[in-house]
C-alpha cells in the first residue's frame, strides 16, 4: 500500500514537472521565437514588403477611384459640381466676376454720355440741357446698378441652377470625348487652367434685360472670359493623370487589396500580419485625410493670390474633396479595427 502511494506521488510530481516544462516552452515560443530558417525569413520579408507597398497605394487608390468615377459617370460628375450653383459665396463670386467682365467691355459712363448727347442734339433749351447734364452721372450709376441687380437675380434664380446643371453635363460629355472640359459649358479647361465660363451667364443677363424692355442691353457684347480656379502650368500632366485614372482608378484598389491579402498569406505569424495590415491601412488613409485638411487650410492663401473670394474657393474645394476625405476617414477607422482584431488574435500578450 505504501509503495503504491509512493508511486502515485512520484507520477503526480512527474506530471507537474512536464506541465511546467510545457508552459516554459509555450512562453518561449510566443515571446522568443526559435531561429527562423532562410525560407521563413524570405516569407516574412516578402509579407512586410507587400503590406508596406499596399499602405503607400491606399491614398493613391482613393484619389484615382474617385477620379475614375467622375470621368465615367456623368451623373456623379454633375452631382459633384451642380450644388455649387446654390452656394451664396459661389454665387457672389460669379456675380462679381460677371460684372467685372461686363464693365471691361461696356463703359457705362460713355454709353450714357452718348445717349444724353443725342437727346441734347435734338435742340433742347439751355436750361433743360444743363439739367439733363446733371442727370448723366446718376443715370450711368443707375444703369450699372440695374445690370448688377439683374446679374444677381439671374445667378440666384432656379433657372440659373438648371442652366448650371445642364452646361455642366455638357462639359462632362466634352471631357470624356476629348480629354478636356472645354466644351462650351460653364466648367471649362483652357491652356491657363480649369475655370468657370462667364459667357453663358452674360448672355442670360442680356436676355433678361431685353425681356424687360431695356434697350441698352443690346449694346452689351459677347463676353469670352473664364474664371481660372486652378493653375494651368501642369495642365499636360493633369490631362495625362486623368487619362491614367480612367484605367488605374479601377485596378489600383484591386491591387492594393490583393497586396494586403498576399502579405497576410505569406506571413509566418498571421496575427502579426493582420495587425500590420490594420496599421498600414490606418496610416495610408489617415495621411490622405490629413492632407486634405492641410490643403483646406491653405485654400484661403491661394484664393488671395488668384484674386478670388476665399470663402467661395473654400466651398469649391470642400465640394471637390469631400467624398474622398470621407472615404479616407472611414478606411482609417477600418484600419484601426483590423489592427485591434490582429492584436486580439495574437497568442502572446506583447
Amino acid at each position: 500500500m505504501t509503495m503504491e502511494s509512493s508511486d502515485h506521488a512520484a507520477l503526480e510530481a512527474r506530471i507537474r514537472e512536464l506541465e511546467a516544462e510545457n508552459a516554459r516552452l509555450s512562453v518561449r515560443q510566443d515571446d522568443e521565437p526559435a531561429p527562423r530558417s532562410g525560407r521563413g525569413r524570405i516569407r516574412s520579408l516578402a509579407s512586410a514588403v507587400c503590406i508596406i507597398i499596399a499602405a503607400v497605394l491606399v491614398p493613391v487608390s482613393i484619389v484615382s477611384a474617385w477620379t475614375r468615377v467622375q470621368l465615367v459617370d456623368e451623373d456623379a460628375f454633375v452631382s459633384t459640381l451642380a450644388p455649387l450653383s446654390t452656394d451664396p459665396s459661389v454665387q457672389a463670386l460669379i456675380v462679381d466676376e460677371t460684372m467685372e467682365a461686363i464693365t471691361d467691355q461696356v463703359d457705362f459712363d460713355a454709353l450714357t454720355a452718348e445717349v444724353f448727347s443725342a437727346v441734347t442734339d435734338l435742340g433742347l433749351p439751355p436750361r433743360a440741357a444743363s439739367a439733363l447734364e446733371l442727370l448723366q452721372q446718376p443715370a450711368a450709376a443707375g444703369l450699372e446698378s440695374l445690370v448688377q441687380t439683374t446679374v444677381t437675380r439671374v445667378v440666384a434664380s432656379d433657372a440659373f441652377t438648371d442652366v448650371w446643371a445642364t452646361t455642366t453635363r455638357a462639359a462632362h460629355r466634352a471631357l470624356t470625348a476629348a480629354a478636356t472640359s472645354d466644351g462650351g459649358g460653364l466648367v471649362v479647361r483652357t491652356d491657363d487652367g480649369v475655370g468657370i465660363q462667364l459667357g453663358a451667364v452674360v448672355e442670360r443677363v442680356k436676355g433678361n434685360l431685353q425681356d424687360r424692355g431695356i434697350g441698352v442691353a443690346t449694346l452689351i457684347p459677347a463676353v469670352d472670359r473664364v474664371i481660372i480656379l486652378g493653375d494651368g502650368q501642369n495642365l499636360a500632366l493633369l490631362r495625362t493623370g486623368y487619362a491614367a485614372a480612367a484605367v488605374g482608378g479601377w485596378w489600383l484598389p484591386v491591387v492594393t487589396l490583393a497586396l494586403f491579402g498576399l502579405g497576410i498569406l505569406l506571413a509566418r505569424r498571421r496575427s502579426v500580419a493582420v495587425l500590420g495590415t490594420g496599421v498600414a491601412l490606418a496610416l495610408g488613409a489617415g495621411s490622405l485625410a490629413a492632407g486634405f485638411a492641410v490643403g483646406g487650410a491653405g485654400v484661403g492663401a491661394v484664393a488671395q493670390d488668384a484674386g478670388l473670394s476665399p470663402s467661395a474657393l473654400e466651398v469649391i474645394y470642400a465640394q471637390m474633396v469631400g467624398a474622398m476625405a470621407h472615404s479616407a476617414a472611414v478606411l482609417a477607422l477600418l484600419g484601426v479595427l483590423v489592427a485591434v482584431a490582429g492584436w486580439m488574435l495574437g497568442r502572446s500578450r506583447p
